[in-house]
């Protein structure tokens, strides 16, 4: 059942490195929100089910899984809707809070971990809530409510450093798959037949 919720979540990134954003957002908006969806359910599904690895398979179990998959789904989302709305109101009333570009970006990318932090280290039912989804939660809200309550100088200034920690993150990533693919199968490749 393990390795069943880790393969329910579908690879989009090849799928969206073939459309480009700026030609087809619509398009674009799709695939990666349907790809997002099918990794948050892979996510709560493998917690699910790893949190149960000791019971023993009864009639009873599929919906023990089912309730504690809408029970960790609904939480961690409720974490990340409760630290979004905070940072959109942060911004809204204490204005105090928009002089400088770097203290905006500093409480946006704060606010996020703190989101994650909280839904990582909450257990409820015996289950430990999401982190991820609480802080893709957190990351919508924040990019719908909590941009228009920023500085001119705060709209600019986040949109580049969220750019470039996403684009650096991705870059580690494909390095380090591409590392580890090379060092941990050397013995399955053939480099006479790769060199012919």
């Amino acid at each position: 059942m393990l390795f069943t919720s880790l393969l329910c979540s579908s690879d989009v990134v090849s799928a969206v490195s073939i459309v480009d954003f700026e030609s087809q957002p619509k398009l674009y908006s799709c695939i990666f929100g349907e790809g997002v969806f099918n990794d948050i359910v892979s996510i709560v599904l493998f917690n699910v089910v790893e949190s149960l690895q000791t019971a023993s398979f009864t009639t009873a179990l599929p919906f023990i899984i089912l309730a504690q998959f809408i029970a960790l789904a609904v939480v961690s989302v409720g974490f990340g809707v409760l630290f979004g709305f905070m940072t959109a109101l942060m911004f809204k009333h204490f204005r105090f809070l928009t002089i400088s570009a770097v203290i905006e970006t500093f409480i946006m990318l704060a606010m996020g971990f703190i989101s994650y932090n909280v839904a990582e280290s909450t257990k409820i039912l015996g289950l430990e809530m999401s982190g991820i989804i609480s802080l893709l939660t957190t990351s919508i809200i924040q990019s719908h409510y909590t941009w228009y309550n920023l500085s001119p100088q705060g709209k600019s200034t986040t949109a580049v450093t969220f750019a470039f920690l996403g684009h650096s993150a991705e870059a580690a990533i494909y390095c380090y798959v591409g590392l580890s693919l090379f060092s941990s199968i050397l013995g399955y490749w053939c480099f006479s037949w790769i060199v012919f």
